[in-house]
């Protein structure tokens, strides 16, 4: 009985050490996806090695939040953008926390601030483009199969790099208006195609879709529909009274589900080492 107790163990342990490092492949091929559209990062070393030491920063900076699935193509982004890691750490951490932003909320342990957003916008999709919710509807496609990658990263994940600029360039004066707003219009702009399509074709399609669009053509479809932010303030106060009565539906985020967050684990699951230098 020892002995099988020990081979349990061994079992156990064996297990643990294979997750972890699948955990970690996973977590690599993420990085090398977020840069994979700037051929400087793509290429070479140097850009993954950044990103892994701005991460690590920000884990040490805001332990609570540590790091999630989603967060590596933000930080990415202004990597590629900004001057020195420095400059882009501290934008990382402005757009996280600061108030017409506040990205972490859409990355704490329970992803309240991603339930509010895919609420928001489903109520907005059901508003703006009534046809294309009914024919998801019909069809059975969650929303938040769709929208989870591109609001969870602003647009970061899979989008071509000029729209990604000009929504980020938008997003920084304006804040989540401009999301949504170019949620809509990407939608609209892919709804004749979709109206035809059944669930798996749909998913099929939007796979494609997301690195054929013109950021110009989207950018000048956003500006044409007629969101407010009343609109938006009105499903978010919607939101929070069906949260304190309990009766929202919690969605299913998987595509980003969350690693270790706390202390070391995260940074040893992100092949970082150790928080303290020795």
């Amino acid at each position: 009985q020892q002995q099988q107790q020990q081979q349990q163990q061994q079992q156990q342990q064996l297990q643990q050490q294979q997750q972890q490092q699948r955990d970690k492949d996973e977590d690599d091929d993420d990085n090398s996806d977020a840069f994979e559209q700037v051929a400087k990062f793509a290429v070479q070393s140097t850009g993954q090695a950044a990103l892994r030491r701005l991460l690590r920063a920000y884990s040490t900076y805001d332990p609570q939040v540590g790091y999630c699935q989603g967060m590596n193509f933000i930080a990415a982004l202004f990597l590629m953008v900004m001057d020195d890691e420095e400059t882009a750490f501290w934008m990382f951490v402005s757009v996280m926390n600061e108030d017409v932003y506040n990205l972490r909320e859409l990355f704490v342990r329970d992803m309240a601030g991603t339930q509010e957003v895919l609420y928001v916008a489903e109520r907005l999709i059901e508003q703006f483009l009534p046809r294309l919710f009914d024919h998801f509807q019909l069809q059975n496609v969650q929303m938040s199969m769709i929208l989870t990658p591109w609001l969870m990263t602003i647009y970061t994940r899979n989008f071509p790099f000029e729209l990604v600029l000009r929504v980020w360039d938008s997003f920084l004066v304006e804040g989540w208006k401009v999301v949504y707003r170019t949620m809509l219009a990407l939608l609209e702009h892919a709804q004749p195609a979709l109206l035809q399509l059944e669930f798996e074709e749909i998913i099929m399609y939007l796979r494609e879709f997301t690195s054929t669009v013109g950021g110009p053509n989207i950018m000048m479809a956003s500006l044409k529909i007629s969101l407010r932010r009343k609109h938006i303030l009105k499903y978010v106060a919607e939101w929070k009274g069906l949260s304190e009565k309990g009766e929202t539906r919690k969605v299913d985020t998987g595509v980003f589900n969350r690693l270790n967050t706390r202390g070391s684990e995260v940074v040893s699951s992100m092949g970082f080492g150790s928080f303290v230098d020795t």
